[in-house]
């Protein structure tokens, strides 16, 4: 065997029992309570010489990616190891995936957080914690992990359409069948600006006239009724598209883009 990979008695003890942990997530302080009887000190040796090894991986201090194979890091489950990385929860395209609402693989990992924004690599993901200050509530304990709630999922992608496109975005409302209208309101009520607002609400109008999905017209006069100046759809896009009078509004992007999966689907 490379002597580079071959594991000690110590060595094979502790990664035998840690090596089938549920998540593939382990720290250092749970791996000293698994074995009460071993000095610390020894245990911090071990731990480093399997990460040298290539059976731990370090996530951050203290924290560790156990790995079946040395080698390239093997990721089992994304979304536990981004909420392992930052404190928050899964949300934006991360959160659509989830839902069953997004058709592809994104290897961006998308987390919500009050804290500043920050990322990392690990193997083929970027993990990105996108700063929300006071607007980073709403998420939801499900299939094992906290994301966003269909209804602030939805609001999130709005308020920083970087991390979902709106052809995404819009897809995903009729594929679920659009949502509690009265809760994703309240969002817009409590941490809309006007002209998110605006932007929003021409999203939901295209949706509903072009799908029929049953978006209640009480939901788009609340938006539209929010608005108080001209805007661009994609304020920092380019300057010219066509103008809808009825929104105050220049689609610089386009219909045919926003609904390409309708119009080609």
């Amino acid at each position: 065997m490379d002597k580079k990979n071959y594991l000690s008695r110590g060595e094979q003890e502790i990664y035998h029992l840690i090596k089938h942990k549920s998540g593939g997530i382990i720290s250092n302080n749970e791996i000293k309570s698994l074995f009460p009887r071993i000095r610390k000190i020894k245990i911090n040796k071990i731990c480093s010489s399997l990460l040298k090894k290539g059976y731990l991986y370090k996530l951050s201090k203290g924290l560790y990616l156990i790995q079946e194979d040395p080698g390239k890091p093997l990721i089992a489950n994304q979304y536990k190891i981004a909420l392992s990385l930052f404190n928050g929860y899964i949300g934006f395209s991360s959160a659509l995936k989830i839902y069953g609402l997004l058709e592809y693989e994104p290897f961006t990992i998308y987390i919500a957080t009050r804290e500043k924004s920050r990322e990392k690599s690990i193997g083929q993901y970027t993990f990105k914690a996108v700063s929300m200050g006071k607007r980073a509530v709403g998420e939801t304990f499900y299939e094992g992990i906290y994301i966003s709630t269909i209804e602030k999922t939805f609001f999130d992608c709005f308020y920083k359409p970087q991390y979902a496109s709106y052809a995404d975005l819009a897809k995903a409302i009729y594929l679920n069948k659009g949502c509690n209208w009265r809760i994703l309101i309240g969002y817009f009520d409590s941490f809309a600006s006007d002209s998110l607002c605006q932007r929003s609400g021409y999203i939901f109008d295209i949706l509903k006239k072009e799908t029929k999905l049953g978006i209640p017209d009480k939901f788009i006069n609340y938006l539209k009724g929010r608005i108080k100046n001209k805007s661009r759809l994609v304020p920092k896009g380019k300057s010219k598209g066509i103008y809808y009078k009825e929104w105050k509004l220049m689609d610089n992007l386009g219909k045919d883009n926003i609904l390409s999966w309708w119009k080609h689907g």
